[in-house]
């Protein structure tokens, strides 16, 4: 084995072991869990170079090591193992969206919910932001004899159901009548021209059409406008004062910063543009130096994504966070899928 090959190696063990356990690694821990034969010595040879290239560090001069942030970056793009969720851990993931899937508003809150609790940190599910979002489509779904949902899809793939109530009995017929005088005149508008000024022009339009949808109008209206917000479910905030590395002070910046779904929806997309995690001082805000963030994206249909996200500490199991994303973000795509027909 190459020099540089095995220092990788050591590298590699050092973040594992560190994560697990949270105690400066020696070099006689590294020996036990490396799978090729090697003495202490030149462990110790192996490690004291990788602190000289910024990769590890010694908190004191007779402890072990901890990885530094670039070490933790290293690990990240380039040694990193790819694993995935057991089928039963998969099963029950899936099991407990379908309980709460309803409305796409629900299965991402759930979708939240879940990844707070399996991975024990904060957690977001995000649509795209929407300012400049245009409808794609205005779907209608039953849901009663009175009753039923539009739901309105935008270009970037935002999606917003809306109940709305009639008082007369809705039938699959009239529900056709609805998509097709609503997407004739909303279909590929930016949903910020859905003013009231521009629901009373189509409600003309439509002539004596439009005295059986004023509730039809008014919820297409106000999904239009939620769709031209940030859409974001947090969960599991709390988690974060957990962390010992984040002191009182900088825990509530970034308790300020998850009440910015703007600056958020940035943060998260900036993660997911790197090899899924952003870390420490990549994370451009001093609050944030002992944190990362992982994100992934959710796909329902080519132009219907969002972003599911952690953020927790530095310390972090990245192979099984991020497997943690990828299983919620591909069972989320598919529920939503599955829940709008798409």
């Amino acid at each position: 084995m190459e020099p540089t090959e095995r220092k990788m190696k050591i590298l590699e063990a050092v973040v594992e072991a560190y994560i697990k356990t949270g105690d400066p690694i020696g070099s006689k821990a590294i020996c036990d869990v490396l799978d090729f034969n090697v003495s202490s010595a030149t462990v110790r040879n192996d490690m004291a170079e990788l602190s000289n290239l910024g990769l590890l560090a010694q908190p004191h001069t007779s402890s072990g090591r901890v990885p530094t942030e670039l070490g933790y970056r290293v690990y990240i793009d380039d040694l990193m193992k790819h694993v995935s969720l057991s089928r039963r851990e998969r099963t029950a993931i899936k099991n407990a969206l379908e309980l709460h899937a309803d409305t796409p508003e629900e299965l991402l809150g759930t979708a939240a919910e879940i990844l707070s609790k399996i991975t024990g940190c904060a957690a977001i599910a995000a649509s795209p932001p929407g300012e400049n979002a245009r409808i794609r489509h205005v779907k209608f779904v039953q849901t009663g004899h009175y009753t039923a949902m539009a739901v309105l899809i935008t270009s970037l793939g935002s999606v917003k159901p809306k109940l709305f109530r009639c008082d007369y009995r809705i039938t699959p017929s009239l529900l056709e009548l609805f998509d097709k005088a609503v997407n004739e005149r909303l279909s590929g508008i930016s949903v910020t021209a859905v003013t009231p000024a521009f629901i009373q022009t189509t409600a003309l339009a439509l002539g004596e059409m439009s005295m059986m949808m004023p509730s039809v109008l008014l919820a297409v209206s106000e999904a239009a406008r939620e769709a031209s917000a940030d859409g974001m479910a947090i969960k599991g905030q709390s988690n974060l004062f957990l962390i010992p590395e984040l002191d009182a002070a900088d825990g509530k910046k970034v308790m300020e910063l998850l009440g910015h779904h703007g600056e958020l929806s940035r943060l998260i997309a900036a993660a997911s543009t790197r090899t899924g995690v952003l870390i420490g001082s990549e994370l451009t805000n001093p609050a944030f130096s002992c944190l990362s963030v992982a994100a992934v994206p959710y796909t329902a249909a080519p132009d219907c994504t969002g972003m599911l996200a952690v953020i927790g500490p530095l310390r972090m199991n990245y192979p099984r966070m991020i497997a943690s994303l990828e299983c919620v973000a591909d069972l989320v795509g598919e529920s939503l899928s599955e829940l709008l027909e798409l």
